[in-house]
């Protein structure tokens, strides 16, 4: 027997030296290698994010931080990413996966529906992924103006999102001081459930200054709309707080009665003129009298 070992042991050393060296030719995992190497959608998202070594960019509806902690990667020790979501539960799932993987650069945030809770010209870059098709009307205007006022003088936006309408969003971010860049619809390399017809990508520069206000007048009145944008642009010119904006809000979906469009456009415009100073408070008076009549 002993005999047999010693015939046996060469042959079983050198499968055992054989399976070692097949198991360090196979390729590393997902987790071994930075995820962008597998993914190239997320790579062309990176292309339009362009994070750099020692960069601040803010991850805004982060959910369980998929694009969070590769973002972390890309920064380097010196960058830092800010996690935020509104859902606790899923800040504290990235809070679980910072805490176990001991990643030093990353801080989570929760925020509120109009608010990111971010400080004020901090940012290299924003992330927005698969989310500002989801937020509220009401909460749009806070939201927006939010991610502006963190982002540094030339800081950048970068918009992911499916089947949400770029038209619109890109219309949305112009009123709220940013210019677009760079385009891509359809997104390319993007798996596509069925939900939705194709995924787009923006990218959009903080503008210098914000554009002028334009009162809204819209072709189908109805109260609701025609009184949020009034009150979006009175917020945006600085004569709403963020928090008197929200119960405007609240207002406007508790005001009863139907709209009339004859009556209720024309006098939110002069309202909003007048709150604005475009028009003083005796011609608005007057204006209004000329309104209620039949």
């Amino acid at each position: 027997m002993a005999r047999l070992h010693r015939r046996l042991l060469p042959a079983m050393i050198a499968l055992l030296l054989g399976g070692l060296a097949l198991f360090s030719a196979l390729p590393t995992t997902a987790e071994d290698e930075p995820s962008t190497a597998k993914d190239p959608d997320q790579e062309s998202i990176f292309q339009l994010i362009a994070p750099r070594a020692g960069e601040v960019i803010a991850d805004v509806g982060c959910g369980k931080g998929t694009w969070t902690f590769p973002l972390a990667r890309a920064v380097g020790a010196h960058g830092r990413i800010y996690a935020v979501d509104i859902n606790r539960r899923k800040t504290e799932q990235v809070e679980a996966r910072v805490k176990d993987e001991k990643v030093t650069n990353v801080e989570v945030i929760h925020s509120v529906a109009d608010n990111p809770m971010l400080k004020a010209d901090s940012l290299d870059a924003v992330f927005v992924n698969n989310v500002i098709n989801h937020v509220d009307r009401s909460a749009l205007a806070g939201f927006l103006s939010g991610i502006r006022s963190a982002l540094k003088p030339s800081g950048r936006l970068i918009i992911r999102d499916p089947n949400g309408g770029p038209g619109r969003v890109v219309a949305e971010c112009y009123r709220h001081g940013f210019t677009l860049i760079e385009a891509k619809v359809p997104l390319e390399n993007v798996a596509r459930p069925s939900f939705t017809s194709g995924w787009y990508a923006l990218k959009l520069l903080r503008a210098d200054r914000m554009p002028p206000a334009l009162l809204p007048r819209l072709d189908k009145p109805s109260r609701h709309l025609t009184r949020l944008h009034l009150a979006e642009e009175l917020y945006r010119l600085g004569v709403l707080t963020r928090e008197e904006l929200r119960s405007t809000w609240e207002a406007i979906e508790n005001a009863p009665g139907k709209v009339d469009p004859a009556v209720d456009e024309p006098l939110d415009l002069i309202n909003a003129a007048e709150a604005i100073g475009a028009l003083s408070p005796k011609t608005a008076t007057k204006l209004r009298g000329r309104v209620k009549k039949p």
